[in-house]
């Protein structure tokens, strides 16, 4: 039995899927693959004959994702399913880069005190000259030399929260943290994605020490359906819903729970590092002006700019990822001919 499940959690955006699975049955691994869908339609017939007899694939049609809370307990519903000791997440956008999937488990058997192991996600844009003619365009570093390994806890957990991002919650996990870890979230948030994945992010930061390598794990297209692109507009029901403090206390006795540190002092370091740059969606007029709209979403995409300049500026940094684009540039020159 594999060690490994990958999930890829669909919800629409079927243009993807095709790639996703061929990408996936081109680099012939070993690990085993369950398809959690919550689109509204099930997933395209001839992707259904392409898996039905590949035993490593299971597909799982759910409800449909009509709000967050049910998409929170589809992932936990989906973690139940799993025989694997690992578990790592995807989405149909992405293309996983399997050397480095290999590098991480390698180094989870060896190291058993450690909850979990990832690499370096990696932005691009798609460049399309002609139908045929698609290849990666402008890469870049999406959390630059994030460190996870601290042996202290509380040094693990300050460092996180000074250098929050999507890692911990896109690397090589085991399974039976994560079970917790979205049992608690889908049980303890309602509908409110922002709280659902800092805690989720966190209470994997807080269940051990994960490294993470200097090598791409995922490379994850930039375009419009992109789930960064509309999420921005989810935090202001967050901020004004009258359980607002009730879900803070629950972040705070959950996550207290895995750090010693006295009462509210986790609520005190998530305030000061994360919700307070968050706040000025609360401050627009009833109708904000384009200046306003725009100069928000630049300070909210403000570090992801500030990395990708500094990476374009240092081209040889990205030697490191010819191997993996020219791999994938020829899968995508071979699906498209």
């Amino acid at each position: 039995m594999s060690d490994l499940t990958i999930i890829l959690l669909l919800k629409n955006r079927k243009e993807f899927n095709d790639r996703f699975i061929n990408y996936f049955l081109e680099n012939k691994s070993n690990y085993n693959l369950i398809i959690s869908d919550g689109s509204k339609k099930k997933i395209q017939p001839d992707i259904l004959k392409k898996i039905k007899n590949n035993k490593s694939i299971k597909y799982i049609k759910f409800k449909e994702d009509k709000s967050y809370n049910i998409f929170y307990k589809k992932i936990f519903k989906t973690l139940k399913l799993v025989e694997s000791k690992y578990v790592l997440f995807a989405a149909n956008d992405d293309f996983l880069i399997f050397d480095t999937i290999k590098i991480c488990l390698k180094f989870l058997k060896k190291n058993e005190s450690y909850i979990g192991a990832g690499g370096r996600m990696i932005g691009f844009e798609m460049l399309t000259k002609n139908k045929k003619d698609y290849k990666i365009k402008n890469p870049y570093c999406l959390y630059s030399n994030i460190k996870l390994d601290q042996k202290n806890k509380i040094e693990r957990f300050n460092y996180f929260l000074k250098n929050f991002c999507d890692l911990p919650k896109n690397s090589i996990i085991k399974k039976s943290i994560l079970l917790e870890n979205y049992k608690l979230a889908s049980n303890n948030f309602d509908n409110h994605i922002e709280i659902m994945d800092h805690f989720s992010a966190l209470y994997n930061v807080l269940s051990g020490r994960i490294k993470i390598f200097k090598k791409a794990l995922i490379f994850h297209q930039d375009h419009l359906k992109s789930e960064g692109n509309i999420r921005w507009n989810t935090i202001k029901p967050f901020f004004t819903s009258k359980n607002f403090l009730d879900y803070l206390i629950r972040f705070d006795n959950l996550l207290s729970n895995k750090i010693r540190l006295k009462k509210f002092e986790i609520i005190k370091r998530y305030y000061e590092n994360i919700l307070s740059s968050q706040l000025d969606i609360l401050t627009f007029p009833k109708e904000p002006s384009i200046i306003q709209i725009k100069n928000l979403l630049l300070k909210k995409v403000f570090k992801k700019n500030k990395l990708y300049e500094k990476e374009k500026s240092k081209k040889s940094n990205f030697n490191y990822l010819d191997k993996e684009i020219k791999s994938i540039n020829q899968f995508i020159l071979k699906n498209n001919s």
